[in-house]
């Protein structure tokens, strides 16, 4: 904390939390009190926009949004507390994720956080979402469009199979 040259500017390097209170300015010769000023911390809001479910293959974009200036008053950054999301593509850019998911029948957590480190505060938000679809085994997955013709062609099959035990 450090008063201007001009005497009248009282400015704050990165306030803490620690020193929200009360401040009353005196001056000494003549001495003269000025009015009280508060100094107080609002809590940031953080939440994240974007799909609660995906389908794999698609993609989906997802969006911290919060109550801080982006790159002014704080920096935003994803974490992945439940492993890193699995899928055919996947960026970060700022406050910004895209994700295409590849595994269906699976979740996956993403958590942003908002914070500025000078000043020692933070704030976050989690998100769960839930990659939709059919999933036959651990490794191996079908999509809907897939599903389809996999049944088209065993009723074709079945149909031909049946012709076969026909005299020629």
């Amino acid at each position: 904390m450090q008063l201007l040259q001009n005497n009248l500017t009282l400015h704050y390097d990165s306030p803490l939390a620690a020193d929200a209170g009360f401040y009353l300015c005196e001056t000494r010769a003549p001495r003269v009190f000025s009015l009280g000023y508060l100094l107080s911390f609002d809590p940031w809001n953080v939440s994240i926009s974007g799909p609660g479910a995906v389908f794999p293959g698609r993609l989906s974009k997802f969006t911290c949004l919060t109550s801080c200036a982006l790159n002014v008053d704080c920096t935003v950054r994803w974490q992945f507390r439940e492993g890193f999301p699995i899928g055919s593509f996947f960026s970060v850019h700022e406050n910004e994720l895209r994700w295409t998911p590849s595994i269906p029948g699976t979740s996956q957590s993403f958590t942003c956080v908002a914070e500025n480190a000078a000043a020692g505060r933070s704030s976050e938000a989690t998100k769960s979402v839930e990659v939709l679809g059919i999933n036959l085994s651990g490794s191996e997955s079908v999509q809907p469009d897939e599903l389809s013709a996999m049944i088209g062609s065993l009723g074709l099959l079945l149909l031909f199979d049946s012709h076969s035990s026909l005299p020629f």
